[in-house]
């Protein structure tokens, strides 16, 4: 900014004349400032309004429209500690099913002999840990002579060259590599190998091989031995290692068997999937059968619906209060001079009333709200018969809530808790009714979101309001406020040059006066 001095000859305060000038032009901009304030604020409120319709859309109006939320099964076991089940959506068969435990699963499992101490190259012994070389063991790596370690498991098979250099680490890197668990434990001095999951399909071998020595002479030197397997033809696998070692121990991997309602079930695993069933089993049953029975789950679609109602509440009630929300008329952002004047709860407050009117009788927030009422104010035909949502005892009562719906007999409903619960009965008495009206309704309003949502010309996809219109509206106040501010910039120097210029008019008319004085003989006598 330029120093301007000024007011020199005319003893005007031209600074202040200049800024009481532009005062008046300055509304201008301030409303522009305004008008981008709140535009912003209002796509801020937009952006968390379309969040929760879209929530609302994705989360329990979906689930409501789909057959398969009121198909839901409850599932209890006789004994838990043995088998436990639960239900895999609409398929388990209602009724009583038997399943008894022949065999559990388990991981093959290999536990190495108990090592000595070694001898390093200066005569010093010392426990074995990951840092020992194969060789301090006595694995050979003489010249002519090589040693490989070979583990395989599944579709993984891992050749390990054993070298001068080569350490208890590099072996347990390789075994892990090839998928296995791995550890050395320096306290019980002996290798754990485990396959990572149970079942035969998971078996494991460890072999070696030793030129001018026998096979499995480098792993004796680690305390293991060979271990070989092959699969049969019923799926299970035939296992061949040392078994005269008693120091020395193998868990075979083996596959759970079970037998459900008599049909027998081989799996890899000690959890089973079978007609509808999720079946942890934890424990072998000998000649017992465990019951597992299946019924209808009730409460979990009264719970279900109520989600929907409560979620469909919450979101009617946001676009009513914005809807109707009070004037804010005479109401306007704070200029920092404003805001200098005030506390900050009283700031929050002025600014609150704005915020909360934005969307006050927003044609596109009335849209949905309409939407929402008409369509659970509907009625659904089921069998020959006009249903709605008060069948079932879903109703509107204070004209006030304005449209906000009420589960009667709802324990959690203050104003309807003393009244017959329609909803519970209907759901136990006539599933296929409650499932009729509630889908129907619910997926009728999805369409409806669904199509609000669809990109147009001043709307993204997903998005409920004109976003792309607020977007451009923006840019161009944006732009009208820089040509605002361009002008007043422009209009106040033309002021200073006004005032410049008169300043200059009245030092010429002061020197001119003073030559003609002197020529009359003007000054002191």
């Amino acid at each position: 900014m330029p120093i301007r001095m000024s007011g020199l000859v005319s003893g005007l305060d031209t600074e202040n004349i200049i800024k009481e000038l532009m005062a008046a032009q300055s509304q201008k901009k301030t409303k522009i400032e305004n008008k981008i304030t709140k535009h912003e604020w209002k796509t801020d409120k937009w952006k968390d309004l379309n969040k929760k319709l879209y929530d609302f859309y994705k989360g329990s109006l979906s689930k409501a429209r789909l057959e398969g939320s009121f198909q839901t099964r409850k599932v209890s076991s006789a004994d838990e500690t043995k088998v436990k089940a639960t239900a895999s959506g609409s398929i388990a068969a209602y009724g009583t099913h038997k399943v008894k435990v022949e065999q559990l699963a388990s991981a093959q499992f290999v536990t190495g002999s108990k090592l000595g101490e070694v001898t390093d190259a200066a005569g010093k012994k010392s426990q074995v840990s990951g840092a020992t070389k194969l060789s301090q063991l006595g694995i050979s790596v003489k010249a002519g002579e090589e040693s490989t370690i070979t583990i395989a498991s599944g579709d993984k098979k891992i050749d390990l060259k054993v070298t001068e250099e080569t350490t208890v680490n590099d072996f347990l890197a390789s075994c892990r590599e090839a998928g296995l668990t791995a550890n050395y434990d320096t306290d019980q001095k002996r290798f754990f190998l485990t396959a990572e999951n149970s079942g035969s399909e998971h078996a494991f071998s460890i072999t070696s091989k030793t030129t001018g020595g026998k096979d499995g002479d480098a792993l004796k030197k680690l305390g293991l031995s060979e271990v070989k397997f092959k699969k049969k033809d019923d799926g299970t696998v035939e296992y061949e290692y040392d078994k005269t070692n008693a120091d020395f121990s193998v868990k075979e991997a083996s596959n759970s068997i079970i037998y459900l309602n008599g049909a027998r079930l081989v799996n890899n695993s000690n959890e089973i999937s079978a007609n509808g069933l999720n079946l942890e089993i934890n424990a072998v049953t000998g000649d017992d059968e465990i019951s597992i029975n299946v019924t209808k789950d009730t409460q979990a679609v009264y719970d279900m619906v109520k989600t929907f109602v409560k979620d469909y509440n919450e979101l009617l009630k946001e676009l009513s209060d914005a809807y109707y929300a009070d004037s804010s008329y005479g109401y306007e952002p704070l200029t920092s001079e404003q805001r200098e004047a005030m506390n900050d709860e009283d700031i929050e407050k002025w600014e609150k009333k704005i915020k909360d009117s934005l969307l006050r009788r927003d044609s596109t927030v009335n849209s949905l709200m309409s939407a929402m009422k008409m369509t659970m104010a509907g009625a659904v035909d089921y069998n020959g018969k006009k249903c709605s949502l008060s069948t079932l005892g879903i109703v509107t009562t204070d004209y006030k809530e304005k449209g906000q719906l009420h589960i009667e007999g709802d324990a959690d409903d203050e104003s309807t808790a003393g009244k017959e619960n329609k909803l519970m009965a209907a759901i136990e008495e006539d599933p296929d009714m409650v499932m009729k009206i509630i889908t129907d309704m619910a997926g009728k309003l999805y369409t409806t979101f669904n199509d609000k949502m669809k990109t147009t010309t001043n709307s993204s996809a997903l998005t409920f309001y004109e976003d792309k219109q607020m977007k451009s509206d923006l840019t161009k106040y944006k732009k009208e406020l820089s040509t605002m501010e361009d002008k007043l910039s422009a209009m106040e120097d033309r002021y200073y040059k006004q005032f410049t210029a008169m300043e200059k008019a009245l030092s010429q008319l002061n020197s001119q006066s003073s030559s003609i004085a002197s020529l009359f003989g003007g000054g002191s006598m």
